[in-house]
């Protein structure tokens, strides 16, 4: 074929969202558009509609939405929706662009799209819960349904929150353990905390020195 070269010619267009009809097609018939705006192949189906083979559509607008030949998209065909910051992946359901979802919804607020915060590795965010601008979670951490952490808060590695729970700036609950940060002028009575409960005394007391404490056995322990 190098010394005896031949050019197949198929019908085609180099006009943008030139799609064949199936007028023009018979079943299994290919069709070429070659315009750089919305190229592909396209075959007349055994039921006469025409089918798409190419690659996915990048842009704000969806492929074929202003048509010159055939209007309308066949079934499966992708577009990559890049209206956001975050880009969409979506489908031709033969009537809808339906929207390939990820791990969030997007009825959920999350942290990690909003400013300076961070979700690492792992973090699972469930329905409708909020991180406030700067909020952090560790890898494992979960928070369920209606939990809500304001600016600066911190939550350790496999640390838990209930439904509604709320924490403020600055609270921190670290790894399988009740404990809570209290910034207090001093200690308190042991009885009124859970053990592992820590509590940083910003001010002396007495004889008791300023620093972090942490309820153990039936008293406080200075660390």
């Amino acid at each position: 074929m190098t010394s005896t070269p031949v050019t197949l010619l198929l019908k085609r267009s180099g006009n943008a969202s030139d799609r064949p009809s199936g007028n023009i097609l018979v079943n299994g018939e290919l069709a070429t558009n070659f315009g750089a705006a919305d190229p592909g192949v396209y075959f007349e189906n055994s039921a006469g509609g025409i089918v798409k083979i190419g690659p996915s559509s990048f842009g704000t607008t969806a492929p074929n939405a202003v048509p010159v030949g055939l209007a309308g998209n066949s079934v499966g065909e992708q577009w990559v929706d890049t209206n956001s910051a975050a880009y969409y992946l979506k489908v031709w359901t033969g009537s809808t662009w339906q929207k390939i979802y990820s791990g969030f919804a997007d009825s959920a607020t999350v942290a990690g799209q909003a400013n300076s915060s961070s979700i690492a590795s792992g973090a699972l965010i469930a329905n409708t819960a909020t991180l406030a601008s700067g909020a952090i979670l560790a890898s494992g951490a979960i928070l369920a349904s209606g939990a809500i952490l304001a600016s600066g808060a911190l939550i350790a590695n496999t640390a838990t929150l209930a439904s509604g729970a709320v924490l403020s700036s600055g609270v921190v609950t670290a790894a399988g353990t009740p404990s809570v940060l209290v910034l207090l002028s001093g200690i308190p009575s042991p009885a009124s905390y859970a053990s592992g409960t820590l509590v940083y005394q910003i001010q002396s007391s007495g004889t008791t020195p300023s620093g972090l404490f942490i309820r153990v056995l039936n008293g406080w322990a200075f660390t």
